[in-house]
């Protein structure tokens, strides 16, 4: 595994949780979001949508929980438990599952995107690609053994 993996997991996670807090605050706080609002970017059209909300619990407080849980097991010694690396595989494979929701629902349904969800939905696939090629990587040098 890349030395580097775990520290930039745990960077990527922070920065998740802090959009994500957030966007949390501003769900109960509209007048906090400071965001433009044209035709296509409007986060205040996103965040006050029917699909802000995932069987009546805010999407932001869903990814302030996804973001926390990845920040634990992301923590250095964390890294140290290898069942770990499948939970870290399996959270990121539904946050990119998630994702893909949102953005199909801003660009399908609503019509508008927010760019702080944008910031979220970047940092959740780059994270994806980070663990899911280390994983692969690590795999393969196993393989080489």
């Amino acid at each position: 595994m890349t030395k580097r993996v775990p520290l930039l997991s745990l960077l990527l996670s922070i920065a998740g949780l802090l959009t994500s807090a957030y966007l949390t605050y501003t769900h109960f706080d509209r007048s906090a979001l400071i965001c433009s609002a044209d035709a296509v970017v409007d986060c205040e059209t996103v965040t006050s949508s029917d699909q802000s909300e995932l069987f009546g619990i805010p999407v932001a407080i869903l990814g302030l929980a996804f973001f926390a849980f990845l920040t634990v097991i992301c923590l250095p010694f964390a890294w140290r438990v290898e069942a770990l690396k499948w939970v870290r595989l399996g959270a990121v494979a539904v946050g990119v599952l998630m994702v893909v929701y949102l953005v199909a629902a801003e660009l399908l349904i609503i019509g508008k995107i927010c760019l702080w969800c944008t910031v979220v939905h970047i940092i959740t696939l780059a994270l994806a690609y980070l663990l899911v090629s280390a994983g692969l990587r690590e795999n393969a040098a196993a393989g080489h053994e």
